[in-house]
């Protein structure tokens, strides 16, 4: 496994002091190879990246701890996502894992401080558990309601009853209709 930091970004500033902004991207590549189904899910998403969605278990995929919902997949092999279509690149993900039974995929691991469960969780100084609700596969706010008190039995118990009284309020938001 290969894991690559790559720096994007260029010169925003007029003063020295300040000479240069840079946005960090991270990126890892996993070597994937055995039988039977790779187990990755993906969804196109609305930045038009191709975003792993949920990682089956029993797979191949699910063997490798480095990867998590939520992180984007810059290339397989050789071929940018970047150079298809998202049914073209799903086509060819399944024509080489199926005819090789190995696949390279170069993933890009998401700033967790712009993810919205994270901000969630960090508003209400809960920030630490944010692993669970990933692997529990919230994405966004509005998975919040499918969440239970017994999804979060690694939490403490405090902490577990706030999480649950602001997911009652975040529910209650989300269908609130504003007046005519």
């Amino acid at each position: 496994m290969n894991d690559n930091i790559v720096m994007e970004g260029s010169s925003l500033s007029k003063s020295p002091s300040t000479d240069s902004f840079l946005k960090k991207k991270e990126y890892i590549t996993i070597d994937f190879e055995g039988d039977g189904n790779l187990g990755i899910f993906f969804k196109k998403n609305k930045k038009n990246q191709m975003e792993v969605t949920n990682i089956k278990k029993g797979t191949v995929a699910n063997e490798f701890y480095q990867l998590h919902i939520g992180m984007t997949v810059n290339k397989i092999n050789e071929y940018y996502f970047k150079d298809f279509e998202y049914d073209n690149f799903m086509k060819l993900i399944g024509i080489i894992w199926n005819k090789y039974h190995e696949i390279t995929i170069e993933f890009c691991i998401p700033d967790i401080c712009d993810n919205e469960i994270y901000k969630f969780l960090q508003s209400i100084n809960c920030e630490m558990y944010y692993d669970i609700f990933e692997k529990l596969g919230a994405s966004s706010k509005l998975d919040l309601i499918y969440i239970e008190s017994d999804d979060l039995i690694d939490i403490e118990n405090n902490d577990r009853e706030k999480i649950m009284k602001t997911i009652k309020r975040v529910e209650s938001d989300v269908f609130e209709l504003d007046d005519i």
